[in-house]
């Protein structure tokens, strides 16, 4: 009964509707014209809050000051200001995820029942009530995070790994599909002056490896303690990579157009790769005890302590400067900024294919949970894709980079994809100064220039003088 037309004109596909009982006003998203837009309970005070932004607005929500709908072109969950439709942003947009109706739940949306019981409930992060007729509540987290022995607050766990992304000044945590929180976290910076111009963590510990170009030198950083200590002096540091399970830091040297390899158990250094080009990047990848370098045209897979170089040679490869292993998927992602592409080679196969052509360009890799993320020169964005796919997602980082900072990425702590039958031999060896790893068992001890193994094939000597 009563019934009466708050909107008769101006309507094409009006999709999403939501009502604010606090302001007695209607909103609705219209996907054919692109709008979204209010009018009040009474018919009057129609006013436009989105035009032409949202794309394919569907299902909407109200909730205080924000406006919340999903997008089926952009396969996102986005929000705004429900008054000036400023402060738009991303909520959730993530590879294989197509988001189409949406509600809210908050202790201040009930209408009736008994009260919540997760009003004023000390969760960190999520109250969840447990069925009714309880009156009980469970604390839970984000899936980066663990409760504490209380079940209350979240913490962060070491048994997961966490996507590490540096400026050109400092180191941040990300966890992009964190919902309703910040979904980056600070864990250090490096003291003035300072230009991070490389990153590289592990697998196994809290240490993360960085070149410093402002202030000539390679630093590690305990990402648990914040601990800061220097490695090596020089400007001669180009990309660097590191194996935990012979505590070997590897780097190109930007002058001799080399790959050297530094033990952290003995500072001594040794050329690993000479090269008649400078190498652009290099992963060592544990899972295989390979080094893998990128340069002009190919890519190159070195067993140390083999002269035997294999090489992936491809005319695409014009300048693969990002490289990255992915243990799901045995395969090596190469980003190349020249011809703004990323590559996949296939481990065992000769041949170099691509994944994603004509996007920005490519400037540091990772692969976390089956899934590829990337950063891009000049860009404020993190983006990602499947492994499987190429469903692009991306997340604004904005608010901690800016277009002219110098981004890395790379993954420290615990791996769930990665092989747990690594040798690790080197870890208990008594090489007097550089220890390799076998494939399968045992290690190789092995001498810098200008040295060479004893007979107890362990510890190094100078080689007598020719003369």
């Amino acid at each position: 009964s009563n019934k009466k037309d708050l909107v008769s004109d101006g309507l094409v596909w009006p999709n999403g509707l939501t009502v604010d009982e606090i302001l007695d006003r209607v909103y609705w998203s219209d996907a054919k014209k692109d709008t979204i837009e209010s009018i009040h309970m009474d018919g009057s005070g129609r006013m436009v809050i989105l035009d032409t932004v949202a794309k394919h607005p569907f299902s909407m929500a109200v909730f205080e000051d924000s406006l919340y709908w999903s997008d089926w072109e952009m396969q996102e969950i986005v929000s705004c200001n429900k008054f000036n439709g400023k402060d738009f942003k991303t909520l959730v947009k993530e590879a294989g995820i197509r988001p189409m109706g949406i509600t809210l739940a908050h202790p201040l949306l009930i209408q009736s029942g008994p009260p919540s019981p997760c009003v004023d409930s000390p969760c960190s992060h999520v109250c969840l009530p447990k069925p009714l007729p309880s009156t009980e509540f469970t604390c839970a987290c984000p899936s980066h995070l663990v409760l504490d022995s209380a079940g209350t607050a979240c913490e962060d766990s070491s048994l997961t790994s966490t996507l590490l992304l540096s400026t050109s000044t400092h180191i941040y945590s990300l966890h992009p599909q964190t919902i309703g929180l910040t979904s980056h976290k600070a864990i250090g910076s490096i003291p003035s002056p300072g230009l991070l111009t490389s990153l590289a963590a592990n697998s196994v510990d809290s240490m993360v490896y960085v070149v410093n170009r402002g202030a000539e030198q390679i630093l590690a950083m305990d990402r648990e303690t914040g601990s800061v200590n220097p490695v090596m002096y020089g400007d001669q540091f180009g990309a660097i990579s590191y194996d935990p399970f012979s505590n070997n830091l590897f780097w190109v040297d930007v002058h001799k157009m080399s790959v050297v390899v530094h033990s952290l158990s003995s500072s001594a250094n040794m050329v690993a790769v000479s090269s008649t080009s400078s190498p652009l990047s290099m992963v060592f990848v544990p899972e295989k005890n390979r080094l893998v370098v990128g340069e002009n045209g190919k890519i190159s897979i070195v067993q140390l302590g083999n002269p035997d170089v294999q090489e992936i040679v491809s005319y695409k490869l014009s300048s693969p400067g990002s490289l990255v292993y992915s243990a799901q998927a045995d395969a090596v992602f190469i980003g190349d900024a020249a011809s703004r592409a990323i590559y996949r080679w296939d481990w065992g196969t000769e041949e170099v294919v691509p994944v994603l052509e004509n996007i920005g360009e490519v400037v540091s890799m990772a692969v976390k949970d089956g899934l590829l993320y990337w950063v891009e020169k000049s860009g404020t964005s993190l983006l990602w894709i499947s492994i499987y796919n190429s469903e692009l997602s991306w997340l604004p980082i904005n608010s901690i980079a800016s277009p002219n900072d110098l981004l890395h990425l790379s993954l420290s702590g615990q791996d769930a994809s990665a092989n747990n039958s690594v040798n690790m031999a080197c870890i208990t060896a008594h090489c007097s100064h550089l220890c390799f790893n076998e494939d399968t068992s045992g290690h190789t001890c092995s001498c810098p220039y200008g040295m060479s193994l004893s007979r107890d094939k362990m510890t190094c000597q100078e080689d007598c003088p020719d003369n």
